[in-house]
């Protein structure tokens, strides 16, 4: 049984994993063309804990369609700097941000943040 809340994030069963791997193979041995998606299993629920917060999931809406700056995502969010900062570290340590330095013309350099996949992200948790 699926539990969704949002049409971005979704917790499911062992079972439902199991079903969706099933359901891989044998489009596999099909040949027909699979889709990308990220699965992050979380074993300890610190680690679940660190990384879910509503706050993590505007930003990755944020970030869906267009790169944004740190300062920029703070801006649109009403959130310091350092707190954004703090969870695109979170986010790029679980694969599913990425940041690069550009040029910014007259300034110097700024991190720009984007998504790392444009795939699916799955969260499993095993208790």
């Amino acid at each position: 049984m699926s539990i969704q809340k949002n049409p971005d994030v979704a917790a499911h069963s062992k079972s439902d994993f199991f079903a969706k791997g099933k359901k891989i193979a044998a489009a596999a041995d099909k040949k027909s063309k699979l889709t990308p998606s990220k699965t992050i299993w979380f074993e300890d629920h610190k680690d679940l804990l660190k990384f879910l917060s509503e706050n993590k999931f505007d930003l990755i809406n944020l970030i869906r369609n267009q790169p944004m700056s740190i300062s920029d995502l703070a801006r649109k969010l009403h959130r310091n700097r350092a707190s954004v900062t703090k969870d695109v570290n979170t986010l790029e340590e679980f694969g599913l941000v990425k940041s690069e330095m550009t040029v910014n013309a007259g300034h110097g350099r700024v991190r720009m943040i984007k998504p790392a996949t444009k795939s699916e992200v799955t969260l499993q948790i095993r208790f």
